[in-house]
């Protein structure tokens, strides 16, 4: 234990981090061998709801940094600037800014390279990020391959998704010198920047400095071969890589237990008390413990891993994995902890979950649908933006489960009432600190590091009371037609669009100019009206003895003016009026007819699926006969035939060659006719619990054929039986 208290430090190693960079080719990002690998598949970015949280002191935005509450940063994925409500001052963008401790490469006595930090690391910390070449699952295969014939001893190939791998050998980043330890002081964890997976490594505790960075290669990196660990610690196992053969190779990562609810102790236990139950049933192959994680008994999910749950089902691919996590949200009803789960990007993730994991074999679907059915009621944003609507649609259509497609249709019908949560921004105050030229020049449109500072409108969204904009910046990329400006509900993270003249908004994004209504009186110039007390004092009497003399008509033109200025103010507010209803009713109009053509097309879809559906269903009824109880009893008939003889070969010395083809041919047609009963056609190849069913059939048939066979035996065979014994 003491080594591990007190780490060994190579703060006075020579740095050999020049001599290690001309070892391979150090490249800045990921290369893909195909674009499709390590992409999350989901078609719009995670986006989250903070807003700017500025430091005075330290004169910087702490929005979605360590200690905030930022969805995307609990759920291990990074904001991008182009939905992030904070820009570039986002605290969350540590993988696209590069923001990697300070290390340097040393050479070790046995291991070769390794990382060194060069100042302390806090716990939770981003090391540094483990770049290379993001292979398929073919090409990665092929290079073990090559690697083990260059006899290379070192390897940096490491899991990204169950089909892509990141291979640091040639091309990769300092990360690629992190060395293993059985007693490792980081781990490896992946996060979702934009739309691909991206593996970063962390700091498990604190790390001093002078100390190696190590995470544990048994669990988070892939080996060509077995090979001996040096790293001395006190538990060490002795061995790393090769064919993840180790108790230690298939433990849960640590954020995928956490989100089961399970430790590590347990996980151990269980691995020692069923080892050879394991040895004989895993797929060598596998990653994870298998029969482990299906024999877990979850339980509803608390405060204190609701966050770790829902980053762990968006990033998971093992089904088994994904069904338990599935189970503890199905098994968690406060409502407060629902609500936190949909702020999680529920909605996105459990779409996610339904399109690569639906099914009718299991209760999978089921209850995703039941948790869904259970959500609280909100505006329909959040529904559209994950596109789940269309999923269950899909599902509804496609199942042939009665409970599922009740459910589902059930869902459609009360997401069908909600209603998408228009809104324009209202005034804000610029409360903020003067900004200085380093952070831009203010504008009229513009608060506080340009954000919209909107005036009041006559027409507000009665669904949410507040509302973000866009920051300058992004609103300045964007081209809208005159008069139009873009901003972003904080609930849904949806932008949506508004016209500060005539006081309207949309979701659609506009794409011409506002539609021209009736001509608006502009009403007296300013300039005019200033004029006014100028005129008035030409028009006056001259005064007489100090006071004004006053003409007849005077009053009476002074009264008409108002009233006409009055007249033309009112006639401008009712065209306006006027106007922004013509907007209303065509914006409606545009969106139900955009919708009603959307449901015309996919109702064309499903009506050319079903047809071709029929078409071949006519074309096999056409071609093939069902199978008949007598067609399944003949295949059956042919596969035993291929079991069963042998199985009662070794009694043919006894009973003699005709007696066993008949015994054979007896069973082959009794449980060909018992499968038969099932309707069910035979496997190619049947599995080892059917065989041994078969063998404990065959096995009594005999006991029962041999024993009547012994009795009808002649006592003269008998007698000469016992003699040949004796001799």
């Amino acid at each position: 234990m003491s080594k591990e208290l007190t780490p060994m430090l190579f703060k006075d190693a020579e740095d050999k981090t020049d001599e290690a960079k001309s070892k391979f080719l150090e490249i800045q990002e990921c290369s893909y061998l195909s674009k499709n690998l390590g992409s999350i598949g989901l078609k719009e970015l995670m986006a989250c709801d903070c807003s700017e949280d500025w430091d005075d002191e330290k004169e910087m935005n702490m929005a979605c940094g360590e200690h905030s509450h930022c969805i995307n940063r609990i759920t291990s994925v990074e904001c991008t600037n182009k939905l992030c409500l904070c820009g570039k001052d986002c605290q969350n963008q540590r993988f696209q800014k590069k923001q990697y401790c300070d290390v340097k490469v040393i050479q070790t006595e046995k291991k070769g390279y390794g990382l060194v930090a060069e100042q302390p690391i806090s716990e939770g910390a981003f090391v540094y990020e483990y770049i290379g070449e993001v292979v398929d699952e073919e090409t990665f295969r092929q290079r073990m391959i090559d690697y083990d014939t260059r006899k290379l001893r070192h390897f940096y190939f490491m899991m990204l998704t169950k089909d892509a791998f990141i291979d640091a050998t040639d091309k990769g980043s300092l990360a690629r010198f992190c060395n293993h330890s059985c007693s490792p002081n980081a781990y490896v964890d992946k996060w979702v920047v934009g739309d691909k997976l991206r593996m970063g490594i962390f700091a498990k505790r604190l790390i001093k400095e002078g100390e190696e960075i190590t995470f544990d290669y048994n669990v988070d990196r892939y080996g060509a071969q077995l090979q001996p660990c040096y790293c001395g610690s006190s538990n060490c196992l002795g061995w790393m890589g090769g064919k993840t053969q180790t108790d230690a190779a298939l433990l849960l990562p640590e954020g995928i237990s956490e989100a089961l609810g399970v430790t590590r102790a347990q996980e151990k236990a269980w691995l020692k008390r069923n080892k050879q139950a394991r040895l004989a049933q895993q797929d060598p192959d596998a990653i994870i413990n298998e029969d482990f994680v299906k024999s877990l008994e979850v339980e509803g999910l608390n405060e204190h891993d609701v966050n770790k749950a829902m980053a762990a089902l968006m990033k998971a691919e093992d089904r088994n994995i994904i069904a338990k996590i599935i189970d503890r949200v199905f098994l968690t009803e406060d409502a407060k902890l629902n609500s936190i789960i949909v702020r999680l990007h529920g909605y996105k993730t459990l779409s996610q979950v339904l399109k690569d994991h639906s099914s009718d074999e299991d209760d999978l679907t089921e209850k995703v649908l039941q948790i869904l059915k259970r959500w609280p009621s909100m505006t329909r944003n959040k529904i559209e933006l994950s596109q789940i609507e269309d999923v269950v649609k899909k599902i509804v259509a496609d199942t042939l489960n009665d409970e599922i497609r009740e459910t589902g249709s059930e869902l459609l019908a009360d997401w069908s009432k909600l209603e998408m949560a228009y809104r324009i921004p209202k005034n804000r105050s610029n409360t903020g600190k003067t900004e200085n030229a380093a952070r831009g020049s203010m504008s009229p449109l513009y608060g506080r590091a340009g954000r919209l500072a909107s005036p009041t409108w006559g027409y507000e969204d009665v669904t949410e009371p507040t509302t973000h904009e866009l920051p300058h910046s992004e609103v300045e990329e964007e081209e809208l037609p005159p008069g139009w400006q873009q901003a972003v509900d904080p609930n849904t993270n949806t932008p949506y669009y508004y016209h500060s003249e005539l006081g309207i908004s949309k979701w659609e994004r506009p794409t011409n100019s506002v539609p021209k209504g009736p001509s608006i009186p502009k009403g007296p110039k300013q300039s005019k009206v200033k004029q006014q007390p100028q005129q008035q004092q030409a028009s006056k009497p001259k005064q007489k003895n100090g006071k004004p003399m006053q003409r007849d008509d005077d009053y009476s033109s002074e009264e008409s003016k108002l009233q006409k200025l009055k007249e033309e103010q009112y006639n401008e507010i009712r065209q306006r009026e006027k106007m922004l209803q013509d907007l209303i009713l065509q914006s409606q109009q545009e969106a139900e007819e955009k919708k009603r053509l959307a449901e015309q097309a996919k109702r064309d879809k499903l009506e050319k699926i079903k047809q071709r559906r029929r078409k071949l269903e006519q074309a096999y009824s056409k071609s093939k006969t069902p199978p008949t109880k007598e067609s399944v009893e003949a295949q059956w008939t042919k596969t035993l035939a291929r079991y069963i003889p042998n199985m009662i070969k070794k009694h043919e010395a006894e009973i003699g060659h005709e007696n066993v083809k008949g015994c054979a041919r007896d069973l082959v047609k009794i449980l060909a006719s018992k499968e038969a009963k099932k309707e069910t056609a035979p496997p190619k190849e049947l599995d080892k619990a059917k065989v041994k069913k078969l063998k404990d059939f065959t096995g009594s048939f005999m006991e029962k054929f041999l024993l009547k066979f012994r009795n009808k035996r002649p006592k003269t065979e008998k007698g000469e039986g016992q003699k040949e014994q004796a001799a």
